[in-house]
């Protein structure tokens, strides 16, 4: 089986593509024409702006592929906000290249498009968890574009008949998840301190007691294989661990695997206005139609991203 990617150089596209070639897979990869950042070891790299929907075309009718996956696009929320036209661009404009390409070149391929749990946005908290016939609510640029790629997304299945499969994915986290989000921040701070020889480490955070529903990346990327092969494309799927949890447990959950005494500091400078207290999903449709279930619990994934940091770290600074 030939797979296409985009987005194989980002955090969750690195363990997608080692699962793909786990079962076998010719992986190929739509890169980046403006950044110098390699794919996975033993993918095809096929370079191209997702937004030149010819383009796109041409790498489609080069590699053939018999399934495709869309994950590349802006992913900060924060970000989005600094740069809300960059963010509808990327993810907006590479969602409708990539649509526009198969619908041109290889309509009948099965294509899984992932976008966000942040579409929902704004939640009652009474009406969770979310499923997926909660409304879309979503109060960033980046959750926006996400929505408006989503919509597209179902279009084309609705117009043109494509097999494009969707997925809402929540928070994941895991080793290899850049320092702009909060957990591997806090794993890139702790690795940090530990490499110069500090006595002790404060670390500064926004709001603590915030909640979301987090999943390991491995455990995230079995869903999307799981939903690719055996998906409906009819339907819509969300991705997540079905539990809410206060970043603070993410965050304190680090300390026992530091070599360091870890102190946090909740600063008021770093608190998102606005933001939803909590939001959280229901797997349910994923668990009963597919038999997906998250396996690996959050100690070893907050071990495992540790331990990634304080490898990367001693290649930085050494």
């Amino acid at each position: 089986m030939k797979i296409l990617i985009t987005g194989a150089t980002g955090f969750a596209g690195h363990h997608l593509c080692a699962l793909c070639h786990a079962h076998g897979a010719e992986v190929h990869a739509i890169t980046r024409t403006d950044v110098p950042d390699p794919a996975p070891p033993g993918v095809h790299e096929h370079p191209a702006d997702l937004r030149d929907a010819a383009a796109v075309a041409s790498v489609i009718r080069d590699v053939g592929p018999d399934r495709m996956m869309h994950l590349a696009g802006a992913s900060s929320v924060g970000q989005s906000f600094r740069e809300p036209m960059l963010t509808w661009d990327v993810n907006l404009n590479g969602t409708l290249g990539v649509l526009e390409a198969l619908r041109a070149e290889a309509p009948e391929v099965r294509t899984l498009l992932v976008t966000s749990g942040e579409v929902f946005g704004r939640v009652a908290l009474e009406d969770l968890p979310v499923t997926e016939d909660t409304p879309m609510r979503p109060l960033s640029p980046y959750a926006s574009s996400k929505a408006a790629a989503d919509i597209a997304a179902r279009q084309y299945r609705d117009t043109e008949g494509m097999p494009i499969l969707r997925v809402r994915a929540f928070n994941h986290i895991g080793p290899g998840q850049d320092a702009r989000f909060v957990l591997p921040n806090v794993a890139r701070q702790i690795a940090e301190a530990e490499h110069r020889g500090q006595d002790a480490v404060e670390v500064h955070l926004g709001n603590l007691e915030t909640r979301r529903d987090f999943t390991d990346v491995r455990d995230m990327v079995r869903a999307y294989w799981l939903i690719l092969v055996g998906g409906d494309p009819d339907a819509v799927y969300v991705a997540c661990s079905g539990e809410s949890r206060p970043v603070r447990e993410l965050v304190e959950g680090l300390v026992p695997h530091a070599r360091i005494p870890v102190s946090f500091v909740s600063d008021a400078d770093l608190r998102r206005s606005g933001e939803q207290p909590d939001l959280y999903g229901s797997p349910d449709r994923l668990r009963d139609e597919l038999g997906w279930v998250p396996e690996i619990p959050l100690e070893t994934t907050l071990a495992d991203t540790l331990e990634w940091w304080r490898e990367r770290v001693a290649v930085e600074e050494d």
